[in-house]
C-alpha cells in the first residue's frame, strides 16, 4: 500500500519541491534526531489528479488512513494552499491502532485558470513522526471562451458580403460584455448579438471599399472582456477578393531603370472578353494600344515616361464586368532617398 512520509530533512535532501509548496518546511527540524518510521499507510498515496474542472465546480478527494501502529495516533493540519480545505472523521479524533479512518479534501476552483497543484500538510501528536503530504493536480477551464479565434471568409466576389461569427459563453453563468480594442478598417463591420452569458460578434466583409490592388488579407481584430481571468482576446479574419477578370500583377510597379511593363487580364472562367477602356489617373504613365479582339487573356503594355517616381491608377472596363478594374500603377527607385519600402509578391492565379 502506497503512502507518503516526509520530513523536513528528507525533502531538503530529495528535492521534492514540485510536491511541497515554497515555504512549507515540514515539521521543526530535529538535527539530532531521526523521525521515526511512519505510522500512517495513505490511500490513495502520492499526487492525484482531479482532472478538468469548470471554475465553479469544486471536486473532493476522499482519502483514507489506516494506523499501521499499536498506539493511538491523532492528526492535525498543519498548511493548505489556497482554496483547499479538508474534513472528516480522521481529523476528528485519534485513530485506534489497527483502524481506518478518512479524510475528504476539497478544491474550488474559483478565481484560477490552467494547470493548478495543490497540497496539504498534516502532522501528528507523536513529535517522532514526521509531515504527511495530499499533493493533487487539476485543470480549471476559463470562465470565458470562443468557439475559436480564426475564421476565413473564403473567396469572395467583389459584390459579395460575406458573414464571420465568434461565438463567447460564460460557463459561471455572468453577462458576457465585450469591446473591440483596436479600430476595425472601413471595409470590415462588426456588431454583437445577443445578451447574457452567451454573446456573438458578427463580422461583415465589404470587398467593394478595399483598396485596389489588394487581393487577399488576415486581419488581427483585439476584443476586450469583462472577464477577469480573460480579459483580451485575439481574433483572426482571413479574406480573399476576386474578380471576374483578374489582374496580374495586381499591382504595376516599375523598377528603377524599367520603362515598360507587361499587363495581363485572365478571365476566371476562361470565356472571352473584350477591354472596351482603359485609362489612367495620374501622370507619369502611358497604357499602349488596347486588343480590338475578345480573348480569355488580354495583354496590355505600360510605358514610364517621367524620370522620377510616381503614381497612377489604371481604369479598365471590359466586357463582362459591371463594374471597372482598378490596378494601381507605380514608379518605385531602389535609392535610399526615394525608396517606398514596397515588396512586390508575384500573383498567381488560381
Amino acid at each position: 500500500m502506497r503512502f507518503m512520509f516526509y520530513s523536513a530533512t528528507m525533502i531538503m535532501v530529495l528535492g521534492l519541491g514540485p510536491g511541497v509548496p515554497a515555504g512549507w518546511a515540514g515539521a521543526p527540524r530535529q538535527a539530532s534526531k531521526p523521525f521515526d518510521p511512519p505510522r500512517l499507510e495513505i490511500t490513495p498515496g502520492g499526487w492525484v489528479d482531479l482532472g478538468e474542472l469548470g471554475p465553479l465546480e469544486p471536486k473532493e478527494q476522499r482519502y483514507r488512513f489506516r494506523n499501521a501502529s499499536p498506539a493511538p495516533i491523532a492528526l492535525r493540519v498543519l498548511d493548505l494552499s489556497p482554496g483547499v480545505t479538508v474534513a472528516g472523521p480522521a481529523l476528528e479524533q485519534p485513530i485506534p491502532p489497527g483502524a481506518s479512518a478518512e479524510l475528504a479534501l476539497r478544491v474550488d476552483p474559483a478565481g484560477w485558470e490552467g494547470i493548478q497543484q495543490r497540497n496539504v500538510r498534516l502532522g501528528t501528536d507523536d513529535p517522532g513522526q514526521g509531515s504527511y503530504y495530499l499533493p493533487v493536480r487539476l485543470a480549471v477551464r476559463p470562465d470565458l471562451s470562443v468557439d475559436g479565434v480564426r475564421r476565413s471568409f473564403g473567396d469572395v466576389g467583389v459584390q459579395e458580403s460575406p458573414l464571420a461569427l465568434f461565438t463567447f459563453v460564460r460557463e459561471t453563468g455572468q453577462p458576457v460584455r465585450l469591446q473591440l480594442a483596436t479600430p476595425l478598417p472601413d471595409y470590415l463591420e462588426c456588431e454583437t448579438r445577443g445578451s447574457g452569458p452567451r454573446v456573438q460578434l458578427a463580422f461583415v466583409l465589404r470587398p467593394g471599399r478595399i483598396r485596389p490592388g489588394m487581393r487577399q488579407g488576415l486581419e488581427r481584430v483585439r476584443v476586450d472582456s469583462n472577464a477577469p481571468l480573460q480579459p483580451r482576446f485575439d481574433l483572426y479574419l482571413e479574406w480573399r477578393i476576386h474578380h471576374a477578370i483578374e489582374a496580374v500583377p495586381a499591382r504595376a510597379v516599375f523598377l528603377d531603370a524599367a520603362d515598360t511593363l507587361e499587363l495581363k487580364l485572365k478571365s476566371r472562367n476562361g470565356l472571352p472578353f473584350r477591354i472596351l477602356r482603359a485609362d489612367l489617373e495620374g501622370d507619369g504613365f502611358r497604357v499602349g494600344p488596347v486588343p480590338a479582339r475578345a480573348e480569355p487573356e488580354q495583354t496590355l503594355t505600360l510605358r514610364r515616361i517621367a524620370a522620377h517616381p510616381g503614381k497612377a491608377l489604371l481604369v479598365l472596363r471590359c466586357s463582362g464586368l459591371d463594374e471597372p478594374l482598378e490596378v494601381p500603377v507605380s514608379c518605385v527607385s531602389s535609392a535610399p532617398a526615394g525608396d517606398e519600402g514596397v515588396m512586390v509578391v508575384p500573383d498567381k492565379m488560381d
